[in-house]
């Protein structure tokens, strides 16, 4: 019988767990872009995939961060940052003017790629971690 992958790094696993497969998806996305619609189309899908990736990590570094000294903090803080990046984003789409290279159905699927596999990674290896805690 099959050993269970359980992640034995805590919040630090979920981060590493959740990075690879979406860099590879989105790779994988922008050089399928960059094939089909064109180079621009290809940059932007990893650049849309990349921020998405960038800003999921963050959500992440900053709850192991937290964790170690004041757990009760984490999930508050953690929500707080996520309202703040959701306002700042918001604010940023309505201020910096779109950049003429941005292919917009590029970055659209690159960034959705980035949410999904990003999402489905973190759900699995939070399950994997907290049959841990509670096996």
């Amino acid at each position: 019988m099959a050993a269970k992958k359980v992640n034995k790094r805590g919040w630090w696993g979920i981060l590493l767990h959740a990075t690879w497969p979406t860099l590879i998806a989105v790779a994988i996305t922008g050089g399928i872009f960059g094939t089909v619609e064109g180079p621009e189309a290809g940059w932007s899908a990893t650049v849309a995939g990349a921020i998405v990736w960038f800003l999921s990590a963050i959500s992440i570094l900053l709850i192991a961060l937290v964790w170690r000294k004041r757990r009760d903090l984490a999930i508050p803080l953690t929500m707080g940052a996520f309202v703040a990046k959701l306002v700042i984003l918001g604010l940023l789409l309505t201020v910096v003017p779109q950049p003429e290279w941005l292919h917009t159905t590029g970055a659209a699927i690159g960034a959705l790629v980035g949410i999904v596999v990003w999402q489905v990674a973190e759900v699995i290896v939070f399950i994997n971690t907290r049959r841990l805690i509670y096996s």
